[in-house]
């Protein structure tokens, strides 16, 4: 079935890295296919100098309300949500302003360009012909209106190390799959599946699209819902959210369902509260990697076992 056109209604804010988050956090359930976080000239580089970047500007909260019969509510819970916020500390006045899905798209269009990420990967998005190095994998992404571009640090942090911690045979759970990005790469890193799920039926439609358009229909399955929709354990689960996010999921038995863990979309003023969570849910950090302002964090469960023991019954 063809997605409906509509029109669209941005609301932005620009801020620091710290309240971004608090932002994007309190937001999130009243808008429509996530929230960005744009860094204002940030200066990308190949990724083996990440560790010598800074952040160099703010950022801007981005993020959509359809023009239908939710617009209002949407909008009043939105304010509310930033009045409640601005009680703890001042928000800046929000930009409003509306936007054709057909203008929505061209936007992303211009700002999207091949991103490289990790060793030799390699995002280029439908509309540009790549041109791939020897050796290189190429992800081809359309985002639609799900976030996942590869132009995100946290998401060119879990690309690295999914570079780095996925082989051949692997299964691989995605959570918040968004784009579908990292689940294709996943696939394209030689696993023998993935599932990506996503609770934002937009992200489903345009991951299901990006997974098509990859050719990995046979190893990547993309489905509503959040990771009760996994069944047994995975080698590696990858978790790209926001921290108060990650939080919750641990308390709710997340770490039950892999061996290895990529946690990222965390904040570095974040990071020890998101480990001690992590600690209490039988996981231990192995790695930390920062970009920015962004951490990601690699982490294993105790008492791991080999990874070609994966039965589907294990819980």
């Amino acid at each position: 079935m063809a997605h409906p056109i509509q029109n669209w209604v941005e609301l932005s804010i620009e801020t620091d890295s710290e309240l971004a988050e608090a932002i994007s956090e309190a937001i999130y359930p009243y808008v429509e296919g996530g929230v960005a976080l744009e860094q204002i000239n940030f200066n990308d580089r190949i990724a083996d100098r990440w560790e010598d970047e800074t952040a160099s500007g703010p950022i801007v909260v981005r993020a959509y309300l359809p023009c239908d019969e939710t617009l209002e509510e949407r909008r009043a819970n939105v304010e509310r949500a930033l009045s409640c916020l601005n009680l703890i500390r001042p928000v800046p006045q929000p930009a409003w302003r509306d936007v054709a899905q057909a203008d929505w798209a061209e936007a992303w269009k211009a700002a999207f360009k091949p991103v490289r990420m990790g060793r030799r990967i390699l995002v280029c998005p439908s509309w540009i012909e790549p041109q791939p190095e020897p050796g290189d994998i190429v992800v081809t992404l359309d985002p639609g209106l799900a976030f996942g571009t590869g132009l995100h640090p946290t998401t060119q942090l879990c690309a690295a190390a999914i570079e780095e911690r996925v082989q051949p045979g692997m299964r691989v759970l995605d959570v918040g799959t968004g784009s579908g990005i990292l689940s294709i790469l996943a696939a394209k890193l030689g696993a023998d599946s993935a599932l990506g799920v996503d609770t934002d039926e937009e992200a489903v439609r345009a991951a299901r699209d990006n997974v098509a358009r990859n050719e990995v229909n046979t190893r990547v399955t993309i489905a509503p819902g959040s990771w009760e929709q996994a069944e047994g354990v995975y080698d590696v689960v990858i978790v790209n959210i926001l921290a108060g996010v990650i939080r919750r999921l641990l308390e709710d038995g997340l770490g039950k369902t892999g061996r290895t863990f990529i946690f990222s979309g965390i904040l570095d003023t974040q990071a020890e509260e998101v480990k001690a969570a992590l600690r209490k849910a039988g996981l231990r950090v192995v790695d930390q990697t920062q970009r920015a302002d962004w951490i990601c964090l690699v982490c294993e469960r105790e008492q791991t076992t080999s990874h070609k023991d994966h039965g589907a019954g294990e819980k």
